[in-house]
This record gives C-alpha cells, sequence and structure tokens, in this order.
C-alpha cells in the first residue's frame, strides 16, 4: 500500500480538489483506494458529494476509550474508494499531544488499511500542527500542490524547513502540482518557469488548468471525471501516471 499526502502548508491551493480527484482516477484503473480526509475544513466529503456526516469518523478509530476498527469508520463512496471523515479535529489534536511517540502513531491507528487498499491518500490541514506531523511521518511520499503565485513560491522553504525541524527527508516531497494555470496571464507564465527554475523534472508535473467545471463539479458533489466528459482531462491524467509510477 502507497501512502501519500496531499500537503501545503498555503491554502487555497487546491489541496483537496487534488486529493479527491487523484483518488478518483486511481479507483477508476482497478485499484483500490482509502480518502482519509484529516483536513479541518472537510471538504472532501463535499467534493465527493457525501450527504450525510457518518456515525464513526477518524476519531472513533484513535478514541482510546472506545476505539472503532477501521471496517467500522470508513464510508464506500464510490466503486472501489472508501473515505474516512474526521470529527472533533481538536480532540484527535488532544489525542496526539498525549500520545508517547507520535513518529508511529499513524502505523497503529490504520494498521489494518494495507490488508485492503492499494493506495492510502490523506489531504492535510495547511499548518504546521501535530496532527500534520503524525501525517508526515507516516506516509511514503508527499504531493504539494501550488498555486502559481508569487506568495505560494516562495511558501516552498517553510515546507522543507517544517520537514528538517521534524528531521524528516525532504525527498518525501515526491511531486509538485502547478494548480489553477491560467495560461492567459503573464503572472502564471512567468510562476510556471519559476517552478521550473526550481524543481527537477522528475518532481514537477505538467500544471493542471483553472477550469470553471472543476469548481462547479466539487459544489455539485462530483469529480470532473463525472461531472463533465467533454472537459480536458489529459492533466489529471498525467498526475496519475506519475503517481503510479512512484511505486
Amino acid at each position: 500500500m502507497h501512502k501519500i499526502a496531499i500537503y501545503n502548508n498555503k491554502g487555497g491551493v487546491g489541496k483537496s480538489t487534488i486529493a479527491v480527484h487523484l483518488a478518483d482516477a486511481l479507483r477508476r484503473i482497478d485499484l483500490k483506494v482509502l480518502l482519509v480526509d484529516l483536513d479541518s475544513q472537510n471538504d472532501c466529503s463535499l467534493f465527493l458529494g457525501l450527504k450525510e456526516e457518518p456515525e464513526n469518523t477518524f476519531f472513533n478509530l484513535i478514541d482510546y476509550r472506545y476505539p472503532a476498527n477501521l471496517s467500522e469508520c470508513v464510508t464506500e463512496v464510490r466503486e472501489n474508494l472508501d473515505l474516512l471523515t474526521n470529527r472533533n479535529y481538536e480532540l484527535i489534536e488532544k489525542d496526539l499531544h498525549r500520545a508517547t511517540r507520535i513518529d508511529n502513531f499513524l502505523d497503529k491507528a490504520l494498521k489494518d488499511a494495507a490488508k485492503t487498499y492499494d493506495y492510502l491518500i490523506i489531504d492535510c490541514s495547511p499548518s504546521r500542527s501535530i496532527i500534520n506531523s503524525a501525517i508526515l511521518f507516516y506516509v511514503d511520499s508527499i504531493i504539494v500542490p501550488t498555486q502559481l503565485e508569487v506568495a505560494s513560491i516562495r511558501g516552498f522553504s517553510d515546507i522543507y524547513n517544517y520537514l528538517n525541524d521534524l528531521e524528516i527527508d525532504t525527498a518525501k516531497i515526491k511531486l509538485v502540482v502547478p494548480n489553477m494555470f491560467d495560461a492567459r496571464t503573464k503572472e502564471s507564465q512567468d510562476n510556471l518557469k519559476e517552478l521550473e527554475s526550481i524543481f527537477e523534472e522528475d518532481i514537477l508535473t505538467e500544471p493542471i488548468n483553472r477550469r470553471t467545471k472543476i469548481t462547479e463539479a466539487s459544489k455539485a458533489g462530483e469529480t470532473i471525471f463525472e461531472y463533465d466528459t467533454d472537459t480536458q482531462l489529459e492533466q489529471f491524467y498525467n498526475l496519475v501516471e506519475r503517481v503510479v509510477k512512484l511505486g
């Protein structure tokens, strides 16, 4: 099972959109995927059209008093795609502060996932937090979506500093995804060139264009694959191909 964090310490870069679309695309090639929503905004549920909050969420999985099994906490949202939502985000943080170690916390909490899933994708909050620290220790790969604006690009140093502070190898950052690219603007073009000067081709993916249809799909609780099959989807498929090559 390959474990992936979708992380950036800056909000508004499309993390949840990337996480949901990556999960949906992987399950479409007959891979079993668990999407774990550990973003305090809980956008994955919205983007996948989950109408009712599940009875059991991530907190029930780690509740030291009455822990639930993973199978009791996940919700099947599509064929081959399960979602593990979160609730009581502050209580999850408190449990982590109580833990003796955070570097293996999720290994224990999600120990049963490898029996069922090919990929486990975690949507993270845009912050330094004890929850994110536990996630970054746990995963095999980090994918960083970034908006093509100066502030987002400058923020990369903070991500690398965060990993260094945790003594996590920065080589865990496997892919950087330029998101919401608008080829009509000089700013997008210039900032894409800036990213190309920073990152090697094996890390930087092709940009994903800014499309109104993607926003509409998310509001409708669908992925773009479901909402508008006429939209050019090559960029998402290219991302999926890059992810599969990671192993």
